[in-house]
């Protein structure tokens, strides 16, 4: 890659220091199991027990548009809608998943927070106890 620079640094204590942008497939982290002896703890981004992908925003609308990389990197029988309104006490609640949107139900005047996310299609489930 033309322009690309990184360096490599390992201290000899097991710590790494990547200078520049490190890239990956899939990003893990491997940790002892907090609450089971003699277990170990694997998480995937974003700390959490699966490799996932998620979008939050703001919106007035029926409909919240995702990414285009989410019709081919996600897993749609995964996806989880959090949705907090704006200045109401309206219910608003996840209608459905329709070519890369999600449909919004509530109010007729719409103004919410937006938290979509699901687990990524291209790499194998995590095992977080291991």
């Amino acid at each position: 890659m033309a322009g690309w620079k990184q360096v490599i640094t390992d201290d000899g204590s097991g710590n790494v220091t990547v200078t520049g942008t490190f890239r990956a497939a899939s990003k893990s982290f491997d940790i002892p199991h907090p609450t089971q002896e003699g277990k170990r703890l694997v998480y995937g981004s974003l700390e959490g027990p699966e490799h996932a992908v998620y979008v939050r925003g703001e919106s007035q609308s029926d409909t919240i548009e995702l990414p285009d990389e989410w019709m081919g990197l996600i897993d749609e029988s995964t996806i989880s809608v959090q949705l907090t309104g704006i200045g109401s006490s309206g219910s608003y609640f996840y209608k459905r998943y329709e070519s890369n949107t999600i449909k919004v139900g509530g109010p007729r005047k719409k103004h919410y927070f937006y938290f979509v996310q699901a687990m990524r299609k291209d790499i194998e489930p995590l095992i977080t106890a291991q």
